[in-house]
C-alpha cells in the first residue's frame, strides 16, 4: 500500500478523535505524531525529528486541524506531549514544542527518560559500546572508521529536556490512554490503547521490521525482548485499528502482529544455519547477505549481532575461541552452533 501525506481522523468507539499528523522528519522520510483529543484535553503523541520540514508540517497541520475540522487545537493550548521511545524521530520535536506550549506535561517510559533529559550521556554511552561491539563482531579494521560515522550520524546534540511524568506498563493516562511498554526496538518503547484504537509507535509497522540491536550496546534492547513484547502485542485484545509511527493505519492488526513474530524467529532460524562451524558475527552476516556496503551494511551487522547475542543468551551458540577473551578486552568473537 502506498504512503499517503495526509492528515487523517480517526473516531474510537468512545468519541475520542485521532488525528494521524504525518511530518517529514529527515528528508523524504516520513514519521507520524498522533494529536488524540479527549473532552477539553488535547494530548499529542510524538513530536517528529524538530528539524527538516518537521516543524512545518506539525504548524501546518494543527493549522488544518482548526481550519478543517473546527476544533481550537494549538500548539500552545496542548495538555500534555507523550513521547513513545528515544528515538531522534520520535522525541526530536520536544524543545521546540516545550518553547511553545510551557504548560505541556513532557510524558515518558522510565527508560526513556535519560534520553530526554541528558541526551549527550545516552549518545557517548553507546557510542563506546558499539565501538567494542564492532570489534568483538569483528568488523575489518578498514570498515570500522566508516561504519562509526555512519552510527553517530544524526545523533546531533539536544539540549536538556524536561520530563513532567513517566508512565509503567498498565498504567492509564488521564483516563483515556492506557500505556503498553514493549522493549526491543527501544528501552521505553510504549504503545498507548485508545478505546478500540491501539498507537504502536516503531513496535507494529504493517510492511518494515524494525531495526533491533544487541543488548551489549543498549540494555533493554535486542531480539528477546522484542520477541517477548510481540506475544504481548498479541495479547491485546478489541484492536480494530492499529496507528504505527511509520507507514500506513492497520486494520488486520493481529495478522500483522503474528507475521512479524513468524519472522522474527525465522531470521533467528537463518542464522543459527550459518553457525555450523566457527564464525564471526561479521562472517555470519556476510553468508547472510549479498550485499554489505554503506549504511544498509551497518543495519546487517547490528541486527546479525542480536540474533547471534539471542542465541549466545540460549546456549544454543558458544564463543569458539573463549581464550581470546582473557588476552584482549575486546577480541573478535568466533560463534558455534552447540
Amino acid at each position: 500500500m502506498a504512503e499517503q501525506r495526509v492528515l487523517e481522523r480517526i473516531e474510537t468507539t468512545s468519541g475520542v478523535s485521532i488525528f494521524r499528523i504525518p511530518l517529514e522528519v529527515f528528508s523524504g522520510y516520513i514519521a507520524y505524531a498522533h494529536l488524540v483529543v479527549h473532552g477539553e484535553h488535547f494530548t499529542l503523541v510524538d513530536t517528529g525529528s524538530g528539524f527538516a520540514n518537521s516543524p512545518d508540517d506539525m504548524r501546518h497541520a494543527f493549522e488544518e486541524i482548526r481550519r478543517t475540522h473546527g476544533l481550537a487545537a494549538t500548539i500552545e493550548g496542548l495538555h500534555r506531549i507523550i513521547v513513545t521511545h528515544g528515538h531522534i524521530d520520535h522525541f526530536g520535536g520536544v524543545p521546540h514544542l516545550q518553547s511553545e506550549a510551557p504548560d505541556a506535561l513532557i510524558t515518558c517510559h522510565p527508560l526513556a527518560r535519560p534520553v530526554l533529559i541528558n541526551h549527550d550521556e545516552r549518545v557517548l554511552y553507546t557510542k563506546g559500546a558499539m565501538q567494542d561491539f564492532m570489534l568483538r563482531a569483528g568488523v575489518p579494521a578498514e570498515k570500522r572508521d566508516t561504519l562509526m560515522q555512519m552510527f553517530m550520524m544524526g545523533k546531533q546534540t539536544y539540549p536538556p529536556m524536561r520530563v513532567d511524568e513517566v508512565v509503567e506498563d498498565g498504567d492509564r493516562i488521564d483516563d483515556t490512554l492506557e500505556v503498553i511498554h514493549v522493549p526491543g526496538h527501544a528501552p521505553g518503547l510504549i504503545m498507548l490503547l485508545i478505546d478500540d484504537v491501539l498507537l504502536t509507535s516503531d513496535h507494529i509497522l504493517p510492511e518494515t521490521s524494525v531495526a533491533l540491536f544487541p543488548e551489549s550496546i543498549m540494555p533493554y534492547t535486542g531480539v528477546g525482548h522484542f520477541i517477548e513484547s510481540l506475544e504481548k502485542a498479541q495479547q491485546v485484545a478489541g484492536v480494530r485499528m492499529a496507528l504505527g509511527g511509520h507507514e500506513w493505519p492497520m486494520i488486520d492488526y493481529y495478522d500483522v502482529v503474528e507475521r512479524t513474530l513468524s519472522e522474527a524467529h525465522r531470521k533467528v532460524e537463518r542464522v543459527l544455519a550459518h553457525c555450523d562451524e566457527p564464525r564471526t558475527i561479521y562472517e555470519i552476516a556476510a553468508q547472510i547477505y549479498d550485499h554489505m556496503d554503506g549504511y544498509g551494511e551497518l543495519l546487517r551487522i547490528e541486527q546479525t549481532g542480536a540474533r547471534v547475542e539471542y542465541l549466545n543468551q540460549r546456549g544454543m551458540l558458544m564463543i569458539d575461541n573463549l581464550e581470546a577473551l582473557e588476552q584482549e578486552h575486546s577480541p573478535a568473537l568466533r560463534y558455534k552452533r552447540v
